[in-house]
């Protein structure tokens, strides 16, 4: 059977898909990730926001359309939330949510609706327990560690759509990332909550990041807490040659005011002494965010607050998020700011986010750097560096999942141009 596997949403939902072709491929089918005539469509939805929630709704129209008499199947965040706005579509055989998504090789000639509630039915987490060794396509692999949330942020409906949060097993993880590492040169952690894992295991990050520190490839953390930054932590990463130092620091907003209404658990002050911790160990390193815009009962004056304090800390880069009431939160119950408040207040925060990146690429000037180059494109060889600038370098000085040394020489488009030093030794 021929197989097309679109996946929106986070980088979990795409490791999941990942998983899920393996098995059908193993099986036989021919699988892709590329919208194109199928005989099935397995389609992996998102729910972070309403207009995530729309997109994979109109997906399945776009996949009606490819062909006509293609089976369907849905699964992911947007089904969890709501199966009933997928199950009566026409094409649509099959509905999983967010958990039991290894049936899916198992329910291809199945109808229904096979949603469970992750909160009662997922005590543990859930994986393939099968790790023989494929090459992903990918340059950069993706290994999901953990699952669920307990923060209930008072905007987000992911711990209700996703379950309590639940860890993989630590040989499990050191297995698949032991085998990634024959074929790629960088594994990214990643988990709805990656800062949660090990909680529910009597261990916690410090556990897992050391048991990766002799893994032949560079080690990345995905988006995680402030809260999980201590010395203790900070000593691991330090003493790992094969960490990454990017911090990807999701503050959400850089106001006490809305960071309590949030139920985000920490103040601006605190952020920004863990925030001075990471420089001191890291003088280069990258720490960038996520950063609402426009949450419920935000004032002008909340909103000038976040931008003074977002200026003083200087991100390398900001994922600007306006605002998305969700049904079901408690934010949704608050009192909401007005639409064109919000887009000329996410207007502000991209010209300030621009600044503060442009500061940061001009610092980099004269860095050497080891770089993953990934792709090709335009005349250049575009890969980044540890700390994730993006760096151009010219084409032909070496191929795509290759490991170089490069000296930053300008600002170039999103990222800095490069001059080639060397290719590193494997």
């Amino acid at each position: 059977m021929k197989i097309s596997m679109l996946t929106l949403g986070c980088k979990v939902n795409q490791y999941e898909a990942d998983e899920i072709a393996r098995v059908l491929r193993k099986r036989g089918h021919e699988v892709s990730n590329t919208l194109e005539p199928a005989d099935c469509f397995i389609l992996s939805t998102c729910a972070v926001t309403n207009e995530a929630e729309r997109k994979s709704r109109q997906m399945i129209a776009k996949l009606e359309k490819i062909s006509p008499d293609a089976k369907i199947i849905v699964c992911g965040c947007a089904s969890q939330n709501d199966a009933k706005k997928f199950i009566d579509k026409p094409n649509v055989t099959v509905v999983v949510g967010t958990a039991g998504k290894n049936w899916i090789p198992d329910l291809l000639e199945q109808k229904g609706n096979y949603v469970v509630d992750p909160a009662f039915d997922y005590e543990y987490f859930e994986e393939n327990t099968d790790h023989e060794q494929i090459k992903r396509k990918r340059t950069r692999a993706y290994v999901k560690v953990q699952d669920g949330c307990n923060n209930y942020c008072s905007y987000c409906l992911i711990p209700y759509i996703r379950g309590r949060s639940r860890s993989r097993d630590l040989e499990s993880i050191v297995v698949e990332v032991y085998n990634l590492a024959k074929t790629h040169h960088e594994i990214v952690l990643t988990g709805i909550n990656l800062s949660d894992w090990g909680k529910d295991i009597e261990m916690d990050l410090v556990d897992l990041l050391s048991s990766l520190s002799t893994i032949n490839a560079r080690i990345r953390l995905s988006s995680f807490e402030m809260n999980v930054i201590t010395p203790e932590l900070i000593k691991t990463l330090t003493a790992m040659p094969n960490f990454c130092d990017h911090f990807h620091l999701s503050m959400q907003s850089a106001c006490d005011k809305t960071l309590k209404a949030m139920n985000r658990h920490y103040t601006v002050a605190e952020f920004k002494k863990k925030v001075q911790m990471l420089r001191d160990a890291y003088p280069r390193c990258a720490i960038t965010t996520d950063i609402i815009v426009g949450f419920p009962e935000e004032t002008d004056e909340d909103f000038a607050e976040t931008l003074s304090n977002i200026a003083e800390i200087g991100f390398a880069d900001i994922h600007i998020f306006p605002y998305s009431k969700r049904a079901g939160t408690v934010a949704a119950g608050m009192k909401q700011v007005d639409g064109e408040t919000v887009k000329k207040r996410v207007a502000q925060l991209t010209k300030l986010r621009n600044t503060l990146k442009q500061n940061f690429l001009q610092k980099e000037k004269g860095m050497i750097y080891e770089v993953l180059l990934e792709q090709e494109k335009d005349g250049f060889v575009v890969g980044h560096a540890r700390n994730f600038t993006k760096v151009y370098l010219p084409q032909g000085v070496a191929e795509p999942n290759t490991l170089v040394m490069a000296r930053m020489s300008a600002q170039y488009l999103d990222g800095v141009k490069g001059d080639f030093v060397k290719v590193c030794d494997d």
